[in-house]
Parts: C-alpha cells; sequence; structure tokens
C-alpha cells in the first residue's frame, strides 16, 4: 500500500495503533471511504484474518456502494481476504438467528412490509378500543405516520417507552401512544413476528436483562470480530451502541467515524452525545484523529462552515481543499422567481439541471418552488416526498376550488372525483367510525346530495356541534359564488370551518400544525398569483400535473435530511427565515438548555445542507438593506432575531467577509474586514500558512462595552456561547457565565474578552 496518495491525516488513522481504540472526526468530503478501506487494507498487510474485521454501515446503499469499492481494492488479495460489511440490521439478523437456535429468543418470522406492520398497530388499537381505553378518533392518517416514528424512537432507545414519550415534545392527542405501543408488543410477540427494528431490540432487550452467565453465553453468540470499524457513528442510537458495546467493549478494538455536527437523525433516534462525550468515557484509550480537509469544496464553504459549527460550542476546522465555491444570494423576493432566476443563469454558463439541487428544511417550502418549476415546465426530481399535487392539505383546497367551479353539479369538474371525501372529513364532520364510514360512502356516491347529507346529520347532532355542521353545509352552496375569485374562497373557507384550528387539533406536534398551515398559505398565495377563475386554475393543475409526470430527470428536490450523503454543483437554500429555519415557536435557546440542544439540532442541519455545494451555493433570501449592512460588518443576531426575518445561520456563517477575502485571496495587499467570528476567521487562516491571504480584522462592533447584565448572552473564544448568570459587586467584580454543557465559569472582565450577542432586554 502506497503512502504517498494519502494526506498526513489520512495516513495517521490508517497507520493507527492496532491495541488502541481510535476515533476519527470526519468531516464533509473529507474522503472518510477511501481512508477507511486504507486501513482495512493495512490490518490485512498486518496479518489480520479477514473474518475478524467487521465493518458497520447505517444504510443498504452505503454498504453496497463500499463493499464495491472494498472488494476491488482487495482484489488483489483475493476474494477470500474481504471483511463483513454489513448494515446494523444485517447483524441483528445474524445474531437474532443465532439466539433462536440456542433457544435464547424465540423463533420469529422477519416480516419487512410496513403494511403487516400496520395491520398489527390497526389490531392493537381495536383492543385498546375493546378495553375502553380513551383514543381520539381522528383519521388514520393524522396519527399513523406520528406512531411509527414513535415505535422507531422506542426501539432505538435503551430506556421504556413511557420514558421516551415523556422525553419527547409529543401532544396530548398522543398520550395512548404508550398504552398502544404495549399492545403492539403483546401482539407481535404472541404472533411471533419480529419486524427491522426488533432485530437489534429484542437482543438487546434479552442482553440488557441477563445476569452474568447469560450474557456470556450471549456473547459467545456474536461473531467473533477482533476489530470494528463503524462508519457515520454520529448517527448510532442508544440500542446499536450499547448492545455492540455488551458484545464487543472488552473483545475488540474499535474505530469510529463520523461528524457529530453532522449528526440530524436525532428524532429519529440518534444520539449525537454517543459519539461527542459517552465512548471517550466508556472506552478510556481512544486516540482523536481529525480528517478536517474537505475535497469537495473550496476555502469559501470551509471557513463559513467553520464559523457555523464554532456556534455549537465546538473547536473544529473544516478546510477546504477544493476548487473555489461561489456563494451568492437571491436576486427576488420571491423564492420562485429566484430560483428560476439561478437556473437561468446556471444554464447560460453551461451548467445542467441534473448537477442542482434545491434544498428545504420544511416541506411546505417545496411548494412554492415546485408550482415554479411546473409553471415553466421545467423538468425535476423530487426526492421521499410525494408529489406537490398528492399533498393532502392542497388537495383539501382543491377540493373546495372545485366546489366554486361546480364541481358538486358536474363532477368532472374535480380534480380527483375522490376529492369530495375532504369536504366531510377536513374537519371531521362526525365523531364515530361507522357513522363517519357510511357519510363517505354516500358522499363519493352522491356528491351532489353532501349539503343534505350535513343537514341530516345536523339535525341528529345537538348543541353547537349540530349548528356547525348545518353552518357547514350552508357554506358549501354559497361556495360558487367565489367561483371568480377563487383565492377569497379558500380564505374564507379556511375561517369559517376552522381548518387550521382543526389541524392543531389533530396534529401530533407543533411543527406538524405550522407545517400544514403554511402548505395551505403557499398555494392560497399561488392561486392569487393566478388571478384567474376556478374552473380554469382546476383545468391548469391537471395540465400542469400530466406534464410533470413524465419528469424523470431535472432539478433535484429534497429536504435537507434527504441529501444527506450527497454533493451537487449547484445548491439552492431555501425557507432561510427565523422560526422556520431555524425552527421555533419561542426562541428559548438562550435561557433553556433543551431549547439550546434544538438549536444545535438546527444548526447542524444547516452545515450539511451548505456542505452539499460543489461550485455554487446560493441562499435564496433577498437581504434587506439593514441585512446587507450587518452582512457586510460579519455581524451576529443571536438572541435578537426576530421571527420572519433572515435566518441567524446566514449571519453566522459570515459570508461577505468572506467573499471579500476569496476575491482577494492572491493579492500581496492587506485587507481589513469587520467580522464577529474573526478568531475563528483567524484560526482558519493560521491552519493555511503562507497559503493565507493578507487579512486584519477590526475590533468587533459588538464586543463588550460597559458593565454587562445579568441575562445577556455571550460568545467566549473557548466555550462558545453563553449566559450572563451574575456579576459581582465588589473586588474584581468576576463574571459568572452559564455554557450549558460546559457549565458555569467564572471570568476577570479586565482579562477577558467575550463578546455580546443579545441583552436581556434583546437587543444586539
Amino acid at each position: 500500500m502506497s503512502e504517498y496518495s494519502y494526506t498526513a491525516e489520512q495516513n495517521a488513522v490508517i497507520q493507527h495503533d492496532l491495541t488502541r481504540h481510535a476515533k476519527v472526526i470526519a468531516v464533509a468530503g473529507a474522503g472518510k471511504s477511501t481512508t477507511l478501506i486504507a486501513r482495512i487494507t493495512h490490518l490485512l498487510e498486518q496479518g489480520v484474518a479477514a473474518d475478524k474485521i467487521g465493518v458497520f454501515m447505517f444504510n443498504k446503499s452505503a454498504q453496497e456502494e463500499f463493499n464495491g469499492r472494498l472488494a476491488k481494492a482487495l482484489s488483489p488479495f483475493g476474494s477470500a481476504r474481504v471483511p463483513n460489511v454489513m448494515t446494523f440490521h444485517a447483524f441483528g439478523m445474524r445474531l437474532s438467528r443465532r439466539l433462536e437456535q440456542r433457544q435464547l429468543l424465540p423463533a420469529a418470522k422477519l416480516v419487512t412490509d410496513e403494511f403487516s406492520l400496520v395491520k398489527l398497530i390497526r389490531e392493537a388499537r381495536h383492543r385498546l378500543m375493546r378495553e375502553n381505553i380513551e383514543l381520539e378518533l381522528h383519521d388514520e392518517r393524522d396519527w399513523l405516520e406520528d406512531f411509527l416514528l414513535f415505535i422507531d424512537q422506542v426501539k432505538a432507545a435503551s430506556i421504556t417507552a413511557q420514558e421516551v414519550f415523556e422525553n419527547g415534545s409529543w401532544s396530548k392527542e398522543c398520550r395512548h401512544f404508550v398504552a398502544l405501543y404495549d399492545q403492539l408488543e403483546s401482539l407481535r410477540k404472541q404472533s411471533n413476528l419480529r419486524f427491522f427494528a426488533d432485530l437489534l431490540a429484542d437482543p438487546f432487550q434479552l442482553i440488557q436483562h441477563a445476569d452474568s452467565e447469560q450474557r456470556h453465553l450471549i456473547q459467545t453468540m456474536a461473531p467473533e470480530y477482533d476489530y470494528l470499524l463503524i462508519d457515520e457513528f454520529q448517527d448510532i442510537n442508544p440500542c446499536q451502541y450499547e448492545l455492540l458495546k455488551a458484545l464487543y467493549q472488552d473483545r475488540a478494538q474499535w474505530m469510529i467515524v463520523g461528524d457529530v455536527q453532522q449528526c440530524i437523525y436525532e428524532w429519529r433516534g440518534a444520539s449525537p452525545d454517543i459519539m461527542a462525550r459517552q465512548f471517550d468515557t466508556d472506552f478510556v484509550t481512544v486516540d482523536t484523529y481529525p480528517l478536517a480537509c474537505s475535497f469537495r469544496f473550496g476555502h469559501s464553504i470551509g471557513m463559513m462552515a467553520t464559523c457555523v459549527v464554532s456556534q455549537n460550542n465546538v473547536q473544529q476546522l473544516v478546510l477546504g481543499h477544493g476548487a473555489q465555491t461561489a456563494v451568492d444570494f437571491a436576486r427576488s423576493d420571491l423564492p420562485g422567481r429566484a430560483l428560476l432566476g439561478e437556473l437561468k443563469n446556471w444554464h447560460e454558463q453551461g451548467g445542467d439541471l441534473e448537477s442542482c439541487a434545491v434544498l428545504v428544511r420544511l416541506y411546505s417550502d417545496m411548494v412554492p418552488v415546485q408550482l415554479a418549476l411546473m409553471h415553466k415546465g421545467v423538468p425535476y426530481q423530487l426526492h421521499g416526498d410525494s408529489p406537490l399535487l398528492e399533498n393532502r392539505q392542497i388537495r383539501m383546497l382543491m377540493a373546495y376550488l372545485s366546489v366554486m367551479a361546480g364541481g358538486l353539479q358536474d363532477t368532472s369538474l374535480f380534480y380527483d372525483k375522490a376529492d369530495v371525501e375532504y369536504l366531510v372529513t377536513v374537519p371531521n364532520a362526525t365523531s364515530g367510525a361507522q357513522d363517519r364510514n357510511r357519510l363517505l360512502t354516500q358522499a363519493r356516491q352522491s356528491p351532489h346530495l353532501i349539503p343534505e347529507l350535513l343537514e341530516r346529520l345536523a339535525d341528529q347532532t345537538e348543541g353547537w356541534k349540530g349548528k356547525k355542521i348545518a353552518d357547514r353545509a350552508d357554506w358549501l352552496r354559497s361556495l360558487s359564488l367565489y367561483k371568480n375569485d377563487p383565492a377569497q374562497g379558500l380564505l374564507q373557507t379556511i375561517d369559517k370551518l376552522g381548518i387550521y384550528r382543526y389541524f392543531e387539533h389533530t396534529s401530533s406536534k407543533d411543527i406538524q400544525t405550522q407545517e400544514k398551515i403554511a402548505t395551505c398559505e403557499s398555494f392560497m398565495s399561488y392561486v392569487r398569483g393566478m388571478a384567474s377563475d376556478a374552473v380554469s386554475i382546476i383545468a391548469q393543475l391537471v395540465k400542469l400535473n400530466e406534464q410533470d409526470q413524465q419528469h424523470t430527470h431535472g432539478v433535484h428536490l429534497m429536504t435537507i435530511h434527504k441529501s444527506k450523503g450527497l454533493e451537487f454543483d449547484l445548491v439552492m437554500m431555501s425557507g432561510l427565515q427565523e422560526g422556520r429555519f431555524p425552527y421555533y415557536d419561542d426562541d428559548l435557546s438562550s435561557i433553556d438548555r433543551q431549547a439550546a440542544a434544538e438549536m444545535q439540532a438546527e444548526r447542524r442541519l444547516f452545515y450539511v445542507a451548505m456542505t452539499r455545494a460543489r461550485k455554487r451555493l446560493v441562499f435564496l433570501e433577498s437581504p434587506s438593506g439593514e441585512d446587507v449592512r450587518r452582512l457586510s460588518s460579519g455581524g451576529l443576531i443571536g438572541g435578537a432575531a426576530r421571527s420572519g426575518s433572515m435566518s441567524r445561520f446566514i449571519y453566522e456563517a459570515q459570508p461577505v467577509p468572506i467573499q471579500k477575502m476569496s476575491l482577494h485571496w492572491h493579492d500581496k495587499m492587506p485587507l481589513e474586514l469587520s467580522a464577529d467570528l474573526d478568531d475563528v476567521l483567524q484560526t482558519y487562516l493560521a491552519e493555511l500558512g503562507d497559503d493565507a491571504p493578507n487579512v486584519t480584522f477590526k475590533q468587533s462592533k459588538t464586543a463588550v462595552k460597559g458593565a454587562l447584565q445579568a441575562g445577556d448572552k455571550v460568545r467566549h473564544e473557548q466555550y462558545g456561547q453563553g449566559v450572563i448568570v451574575r456579576q459581582e459587586d465588589t473586588g474584581k467584580k468576576m463574571i459568572y457565565v452559564d455554557f450549558a454543557e460546559e457549565g458555569l465559569k467564572r471570568f476577570n472582565p479586565k482579562h477577558t474578552r467575550l463578546v455580546r450577542l443579545a441583552s436581556r432586554n434583546n437587543e444586539a
């Protein structure tokens, strides 16, 4: 194996001591797969048997890609010398089968399709109802996805379902999830079934409750690995980690590879703290290696990424050693128009659509983007989400549009005849399952009779509920009056029927309520912009959908979560407003530890998104005059951020000072800049040595001026962001700052530089 094709950082990992554990912190685009393959080759050259090496990947596609590359690299050794590369589920399946054979686990059939799980959930739910447990009778589509997520979270955890529920931000409508989960588990075990998550959860439960003799027996059932190499370790969950630890902590040397700042699956059960802290505590002899050089992008993205992650209270360099990456903002306040302008310029410069991606934090931010592309006939590929015109909120609004067009009398005017169900289910006109099914059947058979059906139901319903149903019948009859003003008709419908209140009542989490509302608002904005009658708009949507069905190529559209592991020449980020990205209802991150942890998770998501770009990164935001002034001076907004303003993460990236540096990178003349994160930028430039531009930084405008007060949010070069707790009245007037994870620190204000991010009265 030649050492000269690898960087010094990579060689340090490859040549790591065979007798010690290792933690490799690999930034985006650092060539970690190449390094891992070289490490495996090194182990084989040192005489380690291939079957003594266990390589773990987090999904099937990553496993197959890595396996192919590894087999090619090891072809000189022969196929017998290729280690086992597996997903965690594959490992769990192998272990479960062995435990079954020794009758340590009951034999169970592996079921891989989600429908079978859903069927079992329905049966468990019916059992709860027979036991008179109070359940909310919402449409299954309103709660099922959340319960499936709850199942994943419990299976990923090392605590009980009750504790998972209490630790999560579940609404009161989900209070039966724990009982439903327990009933589901009872049914699953009675039926001798095992789903993918159970391949790890069942062995973990077994070993968790085993005595020392049983634990030793279980350990003998696991493959005998002397070396574990685990990729994407930042995404490991407690179940996976504790199971592997129980089996291999004292039997194998571990090499974990990942980047805590790229952990974006906490909502699914991943625990970044395992890589950040717990691993070093559990494994005493750990050598830590950085793979800080990214070959994907240039110094502009490298410096921006370094600045962003510094605000998560970590000192981590992201060195851009690829070709220079351009960074820009939108040329229009309208995201759809800005996107089309970017694509036009990209095409004129010789770029192709296949190398472009639009990344969003929330699905609703994709609505204006898709409508703009559909309207102009620009082909696009949607990753991971259902097509726009299959979205339930949009189809609900289209159903009411169809009524305005005269659809109750002529169902051919409906976009889809099945949409009549939304007229009686959003909000639900009935509370009982049998009544609901009967009303739905009648509505589908005779759409023109829906107002009469609702009136009949209203006569049978007492009190205000009956009146609300009668009001809906009257409203449906009057909707045709809005045929030529459909935008106003939709707005009035949402108000009259209390649709947004219904979303709030039927959503498991606040973010889902806000997403549904934002999706409706985006679609109504499109209807308003069409300035046409209801019949024409429905016809236009049908035509756009027919054209859209033909696209199997074009611009990539996806949420940031779906973009993990991918890269594109041009990346455009949309929906970059405070309150949406970062997402929060009320920003309590400066005073509440849970809110601070959630803000850090949002920041990691931003970091992942921006580091997908190779040649060009565009923030689809058009800065105002005040934004331009603050960006030019490298200012932060922190706790002074206002919901709806431009995302704080853009300011944290320091794009304008970094752009100026990029433009003058090779100039010999000194460049003077202002930047609140000048200390972070100076650390980055110092790492480059003589290759860095000649830059000096002015004193930050937001450096501490005058006396600090309790409640002020500040930044310290070593400890990151914190909140001032108090200042002594006498002596040296020492300042006490709470840095959350780092704890309470005491400073002499004369010898410590603190940067005020926000004062207690919320002024920057």
